[in-house]
């Protein structure tokens, strides 16, 4: 390798930017607009054409920044691209239009990494690039584990990627892909959640995207904690290209490129993946058992005048086995001994979009289908057979057909407007049943097939008070047919620039989400027979968000900011009898059980204080560093208040990384190693405690309930180091990654179960020190 990077490095290598320069409120092309490479004498540059188009040709590869600029408009810089030999950069470049409210206004550059590419988001918003996925030490290429390192984030189990944010269950997240609100998006996941160990979202077609934590924008509902407003790129629409990799996440290949000369392009990816490997390697991961699952996602893209229409499809499938005679001695997941289980999913998202420019805005259409599976099985061992027999069994499937139409309209420099209506049909063919053993016979828990409606109308509106203060407003409303419940969700943010370095912000916001569909169809034994939904009256649970934040930039490339929040719950399903029961726990383990019979008498309190100081990429060096301080209580219908499983009130994340470069001279730059380092402190989950002689007699775990989620266990501690290289050649690009996740083997609890045959209380670990290493290469 040393030998043909020392041959290839004398080469001229270099690459093409280029894309498209719009105005950020209407989409419309600009035209003219300067495009200019740093650092460059002479001055390298360009400017847009009559489609807003431009190109920049022969750019050494390696890190480049562009400034793009156009009278009237604020300035753009774009810093550190990564340029590389076998890949085209292909930019979308927005620029926002100043407000002239006197004689002399002077306009300051922005950084893309300032602000949520979302022109309505005021607060406890942020834009990432997928760059920083592929990166970030830990994230595995996943988008999930990457926004874990945010502030207000909370992370802790090495074995999911759910996001805990600011408290709330990961249950409250919405996922919306190209516009699209999907389910979760996880290999082995489970209806009700949005989390999963393996994620489908696969970060190599994704492009530059924004991740909410409160009080995000009214385009966004059906949801109580955050949003993930996830956008996919297009292929190449004048080259092929391709990329082929291989790593834990499993072998992977992707194609892109032209498909007609009218500027329309394909972009495919397809992963498959089992374990087998690691496992025979002697590797941890965490159970015997060895999971396997296929994945894959496309999108087409059809250009047009006046527009464009494009076509996405996601879809993946997993399967995974516990049988007891593999059963190892330190088994952390699913199972119980003497029974066999098996547990499949299969998730299936398409859409077709119609984007159509209008004067000064556009109008958007899409048609969207969907569908998920679950599939759970159990056998067991009898007392009296040996041979196993049925006990639980769950095939069950959600689907959802969609309709959404938007218009964003800009009627001047101060004033835009954005409203739109979702139109969702939800189906359900639910099929649980489990075996009674006091009665020795079969019953269906869930027993429905049919659909209902959700209907989601929004608008937003926009008023640039002057070049300081931006006031941004709306309302969106949730109906649902099944029981006839709306909400009606204001939200506001003012944003307020004392001057071009301190920003002061507001945000509030009403947040509504339908519980999940399991609640409403759940069948319940009574001594009369089978009570059919026995919570059809259930209405939606809602947060109100309150959020004051302040940005410091102390300069170009750093940036200091803290927010702080008060979420206020109320409507929260609770058990109908006094207990501790709610919904709002829900999700803290890979159980989603609930009492038969639910009201809305719950209540619950989140409120924090964040702190997030980050150094952007330069020179080849950053760095990101959070702090959160938080509480999380909940009020179930025993009327007591308890912190809730989530309430770890503390979580430290520090990242950082250097670039260098070798191999070299002066001219040309083809090699490159990056170390990356990110640690993570965060408070102890929260349990229960076991009351170990009551268990003892009664042979099962007993729980002290008068002390819910009192206890903490140890505080949570992780380092990953992550080491890769890369190389441009003339004709391939290679990447090497190996990151090395709990490099210190720290035994992080994963939880405390209690063991009847001994009758002692066994505490299980989270998975040790992981070797990950990946492989890419680009052609």
């Amino acid at each position: 390798m040393l030998a043909l990077s020392s041959t290839l490095i004398s080469q001229n290598l270099t690459q093409t930017i280029r894309g498209k320069v719009i105005d950020k409120q209407s989409n419309s092309p600009i035209i003219g607009a300067n495009v200019i490479l740093q650092n460059t004498d002479p001055i390298k540059g360009t400017v847009t054409d009559l489609d807003g188009n431009f190109r920049l040709e022969n750019v050494a590869i390696g890190r480049q920044s562009i400034v793009i600029s156009f009278i009237g408009y604020k300035s753009t810089t774009l810093q550190n691209l990564l340029i590389s030999a076998q890949k085209e950069t292909i930019l979308n470049i927005e620029l926002e239009e100043k407000v002239i409210t006197g004689k002399e206004v002077v306009i300051y550059g922005s950084s893309d990494k300032r602000e949520a590419q979302n022109k309505m988001a005021t607060v406890s918003a942020r834009t990432f690039s997928i760059e920083e996925t592929q990166k970030y030490a830990g994230s595995l290429n996943d988008v999930a584990r990457m926004a874990q390192n945010f502030a207000g984030v909370q992370s802790g189990d090495d074995t999911r990627n759910d996001l805990i944010i600011r408290g709330n269950s990961s249950v409250g997240v919405l996922y919306r892909l190209d516009g699209v609100d999907i389910p979760n998006p996880n290999h082995f996941a489970f209806f009700g959640s949005t989390g999963g160990p393996i994620s489908i979202l696969n970060n190599n077609v994704l492009s530059n995207s924004d991740f909410f934590t409160g009080a995000f924008p009214a385009e966004f509902g059906n949801a109580l904690a955050g949003a993930f407003d996830l956008k996919m790129r297009t292929g190449n629409n004048e080259k092929h290209e391709f990329m082929g990799q291989f790593g834990i996440n499993g072998f992977e290949g992707m194609a892109e490129g032209p498909i007609t000369k009218s500027k329309s392009s394909y972009l495919l990816n397809l992963r498959y993946n089992d374990l087998e490997l690691y496992k025979s390697l002697g590797v941890n991961i965490g159970t015997q058992a060895v999971p396997t699952y296929f994945d894959g996602t496309l999108k087409l893209n059809f250009q047009q005048a006046k527009g464009a229409t494009q076509f996405f499809a996601m879809g993946g499938k997993s399967f995974i086995e516990f049988l007891n005679s593999d059963r190892g001695e330190n088994e952390t997941f699913f199972d119980n001994e003497g029974e066999d289980l098996r547990y499949g999913t299969d998730i299936f998202v398409s859409a077709i979009s119609q984007t159509y420019l209008l004067k000064k805005g556009f109008i958007k259409g899409v048609i969207s289908y969907q569908n998920s599976n679950n599939s759970v099985e159990v056998d067991t061992i009898g007392e009296n057979n040996p041979n196993p027999f049925n006990t639980y069994n769950n095939s069950s499937g959600q689907g959802k057909i969609s309709a959404y139409v938007h218009i964003n309209q800009k009627l001047n420099s101060r004033n835009l407007i954005k409203s739109g209506l979702f139109v969702n049909q939800l189906q359900f063919d639910l099929n649980e049943s489990f075996f009674r053993r006091d009665l020795k016979v079969y019953f269906d828990r869930q027993k429905f097939d049919g659909e209902t409606y959700l209907y989601q109308p929004y608008a937003q509106w926009q008023f640039k008070v002057n070049q300081k203060l931006t006031l941004n407003s709306g309302v969106h409303v949730l109906y649902y047919t099944f029981n006839n419940t709306s909400k009606v969700e204001p939200r506001l943010g003012l944003k307020y620039e004392l001057n071009p370095t301190n920003v002061l912000s507001f945000g509030y916001g009403k947040h509504s989400q339908v519980p999940p569909g399991a609640l409403y169809y759940k069948n319940v034994l009574t001594p009369n027979g089978s009570l059919p939904n026995p919570n059809k009256s259930l209405e939606m649970f809602s947060s109100h968000h309150f959020v004051l934040g302040y940005d410091k930039f102390i300069n170009e490339r750093l940036r200091l900011k803290a927010e702080t929040y008060f979420q206020y719950l109320v409507d929260v399903p609770v058990d109908v009898k006094p207990s501790t029961y709610s919904i709002l726990n829900q999700g803290a383990g890979f159980s989603f059980n609930f009492p038969d019979t639910l009201t809305n008498q719950g209540k619950g309190r989140n409120y924090g204080v964040e702190l997030t100081l980050e150094r952007f990429l330069k020179n080849g060096f950053y760095y990101l560093a959070t702090v959160s301080l938080f509480e999380s209580w909940y009020r179930p219908s025993n009327g007591v208040w308890y912190q809730t499983a989530f309430s770890s009130n503390y979580a430290v994340n520090l990242l950082s990384g250097k670039e260098f470069r070798i191999l070299e001279n002066k001219a040309k730059r083809a090699n490159r190693i990056n170390i990356n380092g990110r640690l993570v402190y965060n408070g102890g989950q929260r349990f229960t405690p076991i009351l170990l002689e009551e268990s003892i007699a009664a042979k099962e775990p007993v729980f002290d309930f008068t002390r819910n989620f009192e206890h903490r266990y140890q505080d949570y501690f992780r380092l990953d180091i992550k080491v890769g290289w890369r190389f441009d050649g003339s004709k391939i690009s290679q990447e090497f990654a190996f990151d090395l996740q709990n490099i210190t083997n720290r035994k992080n609890i994963f939880n405390e179960e209690f063991n009847p045959d001994n009758g002692e209380v066994i505490t299980r670990y989270q998975l040790g020190r992981l070797p990950v290493v990946q492989y890419r290469i680009y052609f």
